[in-house]
């Protein structure tokens, strides 16, 4: 990584990076709560990218409200991260390319499927947009053994990029 992170910070960027696959939760225009799975990338400032296609439920949705969680989960190792942050339109061409190009790879990396599911949607032409981070967390689920809430966690990580 090329900016200077404290360890805990480069455990969750592996982490995100190892694991690109999540559920984006946003918000729609009358306020219900939507959640769909995205193929995203991960860069060093931990700025997660991900691409869809215009007039899809997330797409409108950001664009009235652009606050935004991305989960991420890892059943091995029970390890749950998110990024808590706002979306934003990116409006250059060969950034978009770049993200599809980024996407289609993990997505024949990952799936036996080859092509990722927005690719089969017919709504309209590709976006793509950025979650900037204002606060990244991640847990790990691995104590096996009962007792309180906090008892549960191997360990809980927690750090603010910017004030919201």
């Amino acid at each position: 990584m090329s900016h200077a992170h404290s360890e805990k910070q480069k455990r969750i960027h592996e982490f995100l990076h190892q694991n690109p696959i999540g559920i984006l939760s946003t918000v729609t225009p009358n306020g219900e709560p939507h959640g769909a799975v995205i193929y995203f990338v991960i860069d060093d400032d931990f700025t997660a990218s991900f691409l869809t296609r215009c007039g899809t439920r997330k797409s409108d949705n950001i664009k009235h409200q652009d606050h935004v969680t991305l989960t991420v989960y890892e059943p091995e190792s029970q390890t749950t991260a998110q990024i808590i942050g706002r979306a934003k339109e990116i409006n250059d061409n060969d950034r978009v390319n770049s993200i599809a190009s980024d996407v289609l790879r993990i997505s024949l990396k990952t799936s036996e499927a080859g092509i990722p599911p927005i690719s089969k949607l017919e709504a309209g032409s590709y976006n793509a947009f950025t979650i900037e981070p204002v606060q990244i967390n991640m847990a790990v689920y691995r104590k096996p053994e009962s007792g309180s809430y906090t008892a549960l966690f191997d360990s809980i990580e927690s750090f603010k990029l910017k004030e919201d």
